[in-house]
Formats: structure tokens, C-alpha cells, sequence
């Protein structure tokens, strides 16, 4: 999670954590959400958290391997025309 939070990332708590993709300081709506207890990652959670994302799973674990780094993700989105 706090990967996720050093490339644009903002974490609204709830019943469970909602990461929110925050780009120029605005919500993008691009979101997915993390359990509090979950320690670790399930490839089935992994391939859905991607997926909400908007992201490949290849993409997905890059950008929380560090090999997808912010400006990449956001090339990435532009690319896809979600920013």
C-alpha cells in the first residue's frame, strides 16, 4: 500500500482501505480498495486490484515492484485516455 501511495496514490480508510489515483490534486476515480487485514496478496486479489486499476497484471506488479514508476503510470493512463 504505501508503494501505491509514493506514486499518486491517496488512502481513504473505511470498512476497508480505498487507494484513489490522485492526479494534478484531483480524484481520477481510478480506485481500488485493500482489506485491513489483508498481509498478503492473493494472485486472484492482485489480477482484480490490476483490473480495477485499469492496468495489465504485468502493469500492476511493476508499479508495486518500483519498475512503474509515477510518471510512467500517469504516461500509461494518458495513453489509455483516463487522464
Amino acid at each position: 500500500m504505501r508503494r501505491l501511495m509514493k506514486k499518486g496514490f491517496d488512502a481513504r480508510m473505511s470498512k476497508h482501505i480505498k487507494l484513489v489515483f490522485m492526479y494534478n490534486g484531483c480524484d481520477t476515480g481510478i480506485r481500488t480498495w485493500v482489506s485491513h487485514g489483508t498481509k498478503e496478496i492473493s494472485d486472484r486479489l492482485l489480477s482484480r486490484m490490476a483490473e480495477q486499476l485499469n492496468l495489465s497484471r504485468q502493469q500492476f506488479l511493476d508499479l508495486i515492484d518500483c519498475r512503474l514508476d509515477e510518471a510512467g503510470l500517469v504516461a500509461v493512463y494518458k495513453e489509455m485516455h483516463l487522464l
